[in-house]
């Protein structure tokens, strides 16, 4: 499948008019079949599909462990993903009954938000970060997505220990990169706990629950966080950082991760 597509343009700088190609990302609605039951329908960009299913479902609690996974297979075609799973929640059935239409591009659907009882905090402790280990993943980060450069029309996550990049995803949505890399670790049995989450995308309560469920620590974003991602990070024991540009970022929540001197 493309993920880019070139589109016959008007170019306008100043008073000067000409005709042009454009490079623009591909949008595809790509619907996942779990248990030979539709779920959801997702707007992405048409890659790494299966990368996508699976941490779409990793983020919604709906897949638990590897050995889960009975079938997974993309049908380019029909632009489906079936997935076949044991060992669903109890309350799984319960879960179609409430969707929330979410903030990111496309009306992203997701089926539970952060909840107290189930969202177990991150111990405070842990991993330290320098602020220039933080600008040195930026810079890394900012140069790393080929689409983004050549069509200005993507979001990019990027999984790091803390001295390099891991894992890196994109797509139109920023959910839907967080989901590509979350299952892309996930499928190559790297485990994300512990781990650090750079996303492109502004930061919103259900980007802050993804990282929650699965664990990340520190999560920093080039973009601006809601007033719900900030109190939703306090809560889980996330370390959130934002506006994370060149020399510039702001902290938000449990700074204690980040060495300030």
């Amino acid at each position: 499948m493309e993920t880019k597509r070139e589109a016959p343009i008007l170019r306008v700088s100043g008073n000067k008019v000409e005709g042009a190609i454009d490079e623009i990302a591909s949008e595809l609605p790509v619907r996942l079949v779990l248990n030979d039951e539709p779920l959801v329908t997702l707007l992405c960009t048409p890659a790494e599909l299966e990368e996508l299913a699976v941490g779409f479902l990793l983020s919604e609690g709906l897949l638990r462990d590897k050995a889960s996974i009975k079938k997974l297979e993309v049908d380019e075609r029909d632009a489906v993903v079936r997935i076949e799973l044991t060992g669903l929640p109890p309350d799984f059935s319960r879960m179609f009954e409430k969707r929330t239409i979410s903030s990111g591009c496309g009306k992203g659907v997701t089926f539970t938000n952060y909840r107290m009882d189930t969202d177990k905090r991150i111990q405070v402790e842990g991993r330290i970060i320098s602020l220039d280990a933080i600008r040195k993943l930026l810079a890394e980060f900012r140069t790393i997505s080929k689409l983004y450069l050549e069509t200005g029309g993507v979001h990019s996550a990027a999984l790091s220990d803390g001295d390099s990049i891991l894992f890196f995803s994109e797509d139109i949505g920023r959910h839907n990169a967080v989901d590509k890399l979350i299952g892309k670790a996930f499928l190559r049995s790297v485990p994300v706990a512990n781990k650090i989450l750079l996303t492109s995308g502004r930061v919103t309560s259900e980007i802050v629950t993804k990282s929650g469920r699965n664990r990340f620590p520190i999560l920093i974003s080039r973009a601006a966080p809601s007033c719900m991602a900030v109190s939703y990070a306090e809560d889980m024991g996330i370390t959130l950082v934002g506006f994370a540009r060149g020399e510039r970022m702001n902290i938000y929540t449990w700074p204690n991760r980040i060495k300030l001197d």
